[in-house]
Formats: C-alpha cells, sequence, structure tokens
C-alpha cells in the first residue's frame, strides 16, 4: 500500500534511533536514575505543598479527629479514608524528610512495577534483549509523564505502580495477589475503584477478594479513631463526591477531560448530561473489557483491562488533571514496545509514542484541556476498533511472540 510507503519512509529515522537505543539501553537506565535523584535532592515543602502536603495535613487531621471534608468545594482532600493511612506513620518527621522518605518508596515501587509488567509480557525462553533493559527504555519515554507526579508526590504513582502489579499478577493467572494489589491501588487513590470494578465483574476468581477488600478499606479507619467521628466524615466524603459529580468544565481549573475537550470546541455538557455520559461510558468500557476475557491469550485481558481503566480514569473520572495522566501511559509504552519487538518500524508503535509524549509534557493549559482528553479520546475509539474483533488485540500483545526491543527497522 502507499501508505504503508510513506510511513516507512516517515518512520525510519525514529526506527534507527529505537535500534540505537535498543542496542544502549543503559542510557534509559541513566536517564532515569538521574531524574529520580533529581526529584529527591529537590525535595521541600515549595515543591509540594499543593499536594503532599495536603496529604500530610489531612492525615494529621485524620489522626486528632478533626473535619477533613468541604462538601461546598472542590478543594482540599477527596479521597477516602483509608488513603490517610499511608501518611500517618511520617506525620512525626519533618515534611522534607518525609517527602524524601515517601517519594523514595513510590519511586522504587513504579520502577519495580515497571520492571515486573515487562518481564511478565515477555516470552519465557530465548530474550533477543533482556527485561532489564527493556525497562529502561520504558521508563525513559514515561519520565515526562512521571515528572509532575514524583515532584509533587502524587498518590497516582502508588496507584498506577499498584495497578501495573496486578495486571502483572494476572498474566501470571496469580488472581489472589492481583486482587490485593488492585485493592492497594485503590487505597493510595480510590479513582482505581474502575479497575478493581471491571476486574469484580470479569473475574470470579478475584471477586470475592476484591468485595473483601473494597469492606476492608471502609472498615480499616475505624480501628484508630472514634466510630462516631469517622461515620460523619463518611457521610461528609459521599456528599463531596456528589458535589464533584455536579459541576461545570470551568469550575476546577486544572481539569482536562471530555468536558473540557468539548468545552474548547464551544460544546458546554451541563453536569447532569455529564454524570450520564459518565454512566454510558461505563457500561459501554465494561462491554469492551468483557469481549476480551475467554480468548486464551495470557496478555489481552490483564493489558486490555489496564488500559481501559486508565482511559476511563482520564477521561471521566471526576476532577481528572491535565498532569494526570501517568496512569495510562507505562501501557501505551509497553505495547508500543511489544509491536517494535517485531517491527521497529510499525506506525502503530510510534503512534503510541507519540500520544505518550503528549500526555506526559506540560502544554500550556489552554491546550493541555482539550489537546490530553482528544489523545485519550482517539485511544479509546482504537481500543473500541481492536475489540471489535478480539484477534487485533491477540496480534497487538504476541502473545509468546518476539521479545520487545528485538526487532530491526522495517522487519
Amino acid at each position: 500500500m502507499a501508505f504503508g510507503r510513506v510511513a516507512a519512509v516517515v518512520l525510519r529515522p525514529f526506527a534507527l534511533l529505537g535500534e540505537g537505543l535498543a542496542k544502549a539501553p543503559w542510557i534509559g537506565w541513566a536517564a532515569w536514575i538521574v531524574f529520580c535523584i533529581s526529584i529527591l535532592v529537590q525535595t521541600g515543602p515549595r515543591r509540594f505543598g499543593s499536594t503532599f502536603g495536603v496529604y500530610l495535613d489531612f492525615a494529621s487531621r485524620y489522626w486528632s479527629m478533626q473535619p477533613l471534608y468541604d462538601a461546598t468545594t472542590l478543594d482540599g482532600f477527596n479521597y477516602w479514608p483509608a488513603s490517610l493511612l499511608l501518611y500517618v506513620p511520617v506525620l512525626k518527621l519533618d515534611p522534607t524528610l518525609a517527602g524524601m522518605i515517601v517519594i523514595a518508596i513510590f519511586g522504587a515501587l513504579f520502577t519495580y512495577a515497571c520492571y515486573r509488567i515487562v518481564d511478565a509480557v515477555m516470552p519465557q525462553d530465548a530474550r533477543p534483549i533482556s527485561a532489564f533493559d527493556v525497562t529502561g527504555l520504558l521508563l525513559l519515554i514515561n519520565i515526562p509523564a512521571a515528572w509532575f507526579n514524583f515532584k509533587y508526590i502524587q498518590a497516582q504513582t502508588p496507584m498506577t505502580a499498584a495497578m501495573l502489579l496486578g495486571a502483572t499478577a494476572m498474566i501470571g493467572r496469580r488472581f489472589r495477589p492481583a486482587a490485593l494489589w488492585i485493592f492497594f491501588a485503590a487505597v493510595a487513590k480510590p479513582l482505581a475503584v474502575v479497575m478493581l470494578l471491571l476486574c469484580a465483574a470479569l473475574q470470579p476468581r478475584m471477586r470475592w477478594w476484591l468485595a473483601g477488600g473494597l469492606v476492608f478499606g471502609l472498615l480499616l479507619p475505624f480501628v484508630f479513631v472514634d466510630p462516631a467521628y469517622l461515620s460523619d466524615q463518611y457521610k461528609v466524603w459521599v456528599a463531596k463526591l456528589t458535589h464533584m459529580a455536579n459541576v461545570w468544565p470551568n469550575n476546577w481549573p486544572f481539569q482536562a477531560d471530555f468536558q473540557t475537550m468539548l468545552d474548547s470546541a464551544g460544546i458546554v455538557v451541563a453536569p447532569q448530561v455529564a454524570t450520564g455520559v459518565r454512566v454510558v461510558a461505563a457500561l459501554g468500557t465494561l462491554a469492551l473489557a468483557s469481549r476480551l476475557t475467554g480468548t486464551g491469550n495470557r496478555l489481552v485481558f490483564p493489558l486490555g483491562v489496564l488500559l481501559l481503566s486508565g482511559c476511563y480514569i482520564t477521561l471521566f473520572g471526576p476532577r481528572n488533571e491535565f498532569t494526570s495522566f501517568l496512569v495510562v501511559t507505562p501501557t501505551m509504552t509497553l505495547l508500543a514496545l511489544l509491536l517494535f519487538g517485531r517491527n521497529l518500524a510499525d506506525p502503530r508503535g510510534w503512534g503510541l509514542i507519540f500520544a505518550v509524549m503528549i500526555l506526559g509534557f506540560a502544554w500550556e493549559f489552554h491546550y493541555g484541556r482539550w489537546v490530553k482528553p482528544l489523545v485519550i479520546t482517539l485511544t479509546y475509539v482504537w481500543m473500541v476498533w481492536l475489540t471489535l474483533d478480539v484477534r487485533r488485540w491477540i496480534e497487538i500483545v504476541g502473545g509468546d511472540g518476539p521479545a520487545p526491543g528485538g526487532g530491526r527497522p522495517g522487519r
């Protein structure tokens, strides 16, 4: 096809670049280590005050049984009380030291999760490039998306890491650890409940573990504080979530989702309509995920549900911000590397890499509020096309095919 020949010519420089990185994967690890060290040495309240500082503040409020939620505002603390338990152990430390400890733990968990899922998707026999080397490439590509989340010590980092580890466990048919990791993701940031609900609905061997995890997460905070106080806080939390789901696209200045994308095009979606759209999208996402079950391929459902969850969170999650796309970029990068394992000039792989770059960099908000949701929308449409015939998914992931990074340009 003429398009294929043109694409091969246009993408050949990128393919040569990819081949060079595959031959020197230490570049990825070197860049990642420098990135992590730079984040650590610059840790301080002036950088993380608006996020990690909020976590510390509200963890202290929880521990001293002060009000946690204000149902009349969009600001403040929005997660469930269980999320605060992650930060209670460092409350007595100097905030800068606490930040350095937490970001080191979060960063190590994210790095480990990326390695584990790369190792899980690669064939277990001959590998032209090691999982460790491929992980360096994946981490290098995700530095832009990770920058804001690491710098401000965002809860999205451990949430994403735990979702990756949950998918890794599912690839290995270890459903109990998968459920525990996905539950931990929801504790870190409740938006991971999207993946939790999809897996509970479609994976019977995980269902009761996930349901038990939800109950445990709701009840555990009662162990440390007065039950009457916490019951009141849960009531206000539900009211706050209801308020958050009924806002106009300009009410939160950093929002970037389907509402702001349409608003930028002059289409204003009323809060009640937006809620209906989210419900329909949730049912559609569930229908897509259900088509990925029973394919006989060990990678299709774990990777598919991971990417579907991330796309729903970023496009339809309440108050998604224009810097909060780390939840999708590692999976998109992984799919690209799988494609590059067979052909470093595959336009689908480079399309995914370009999408990761667009989602990762901090655009001027005027553009970020519609460009990034548009990228997720196109990704959703692509996933619908793949899922209409699941053999397309199998062709993408390759099952036990060549290892990521092992291909040659145009081969």
